[in-house]
């Protein structure tokens, strides 16, 4: 099926398909697709990274979100953790800050730090995907962004609704 299509009610801003919520900055943009120019779809656990092409993982929804093309691509395939030192500060043509970045490592915001961590746990689980400290600097740091983060109603309705096109939940979410 089509993710472009389904990303605008996965990713709805306040369930109305019109819109859809940037994953990194939570800013939203029109549902429809443009080919990218507005927004762009993210693979949490980046494809260079993953054994995954435009199957499996590389076509989850569970796995595939919205993103500024700017902030998706400062981000390119650098793993996830945490940044000490100098950094350098990710952000959309707006000026909508998205995350953090130094030239071996992105930041997210704290916001969207658990979502990024059940994200990973899942195409690890789900889909085999066995070089996990490739995508994140350290279990550690996966396990304190679970705790840091937690679970909240935004994340659960989006499984559900996820659910409800693909037929099935990231158990990390539950």
């Amino acid at each position: 099926e089509n993710l472009k299509t389904y990303t605008k009610y996965s990713d709805a801003n306040a369930g109305s398909s019109s819109k859809v919520v940037d994953f990194y900055t939570s800013a939203t943009y029109s549902g429809t697709w443009d080919a990218g120019k507005t927004w762009n779809r993210e693979h949490v656990w980046c494809q260079s990274l993953g054994t995954f092409t435009t199957k499996n993982c590389g076509a989850d929804l569970h796995h595939l979100r919205p993103t500024d093309p700017k902030v998706n691509s400062t981000r390119n395939n650098l793993p996830y953790g945490e940044i000490t030192g100098t950094y350098k500060t990710a952000t959309t043509s707006a000026g909508v800050v998205g995350g953090y970045y130094t030239s071996t490592r992105f930041e997210p915001l704290d916001n969207v730090k658990g979502d990024i961590a059940r994200i990973l746990l899942y195409c690890y689980v789900r889909w085999g995907e066995n070089n996990l400290t490739d995508v994140i600097q350290s279990v550690d740091i996966l396990l304190q962004w679970c705790k840091q983060d937690p679970v909240d109603t935004w994340e659960m309705s989006r499984n559900d609704v996820v659910q409800n096109i693909q037929g099935n939940r990231n158990v990390f979410i539950d």
